[in-house]
């Protein structure tokens, strides 16, 4: 994880402090798992690594930047920044193919806390913008009408049994100093 980015960890650890929370699922990639340990040692609370919480495998494209990805799939990527829904990155994933494994675990993780608990869910760009299609009964051509800034914060209520959910916030960056996150995402 970059400077900024430990920086920015510590922040969103320092907005969520007085939270009560015991746990924090995160992807089991190093830059989420360090985000949620930094998140848990205020609370003193348990991190849980979940696979299904994954980033998208970009595959062929994965590591590089969006020219770059631009001057080598021109179409797949102009079809992927109208209609995502469409698209299966070569080598890697389909938003479908995240949302079967993101939506399975989330929905487990949520159901064994059903009684009104709060938990932490650390996950990525695309896996965390699936996870609001999913409760807010969305398809996924709808994709990009959330923006998921690095340690933005999100907070809704869920019901798994009646589906019903309540936004609260959604991709709150004012601790990171930024009260609207208008960053352009450098890589994909």
């Amino acid at each position: 994880m970059s400077e900024e980015g430990k920086k920015q960890a510590l922040a969103v650890a320092k907005a969520l402090k007085d939270i009560p929370f015991s746990v924090v699922y995160s992807s089991p990639l190093s830059r989420c798992m360090e985000t949620a340990k930094e998140i848990a040692r205020f609370r003193n609370a348990k991190v849980v690594p979940v696979e299904g919480l994954k980033e998208i495998n970009h595959g062929e494209w994965e590591g590089l930047l969006a020219e770059e990805v631009e001057k080598n799939y021109p179409e797949l990527l102009s079809l992927w920044r109208t209609s995502p829904h469409k698209v299966r990155m070569p080598g890697g994933e389909s938003l479908e193919d995240v949302k079967e494994r993101v939506v399975k675990d989330f929905e487990e993780i949520v159901s064994s806390h059903s009684n009104g608990e709060i938990i932490v869910i650390v996950g990525h760009d695309a896996t965390n913008k699936v996870i609001m299609c999913h409760v807010l009964g969305l398809g996924l051509e709808m994709f990009w009408t959330f923006k998921q800034a690095n340690c933005g914060i999100t907070v809704f209520e869920y019901e798994p049994e009646t589906k019903k959910v309540v936004i609260h916030t959604a991709n709150a960056t004012s601790h990171l100093g930024k009260q609207i996150d208008f960053e352009v995402q450098k890589s994909l």
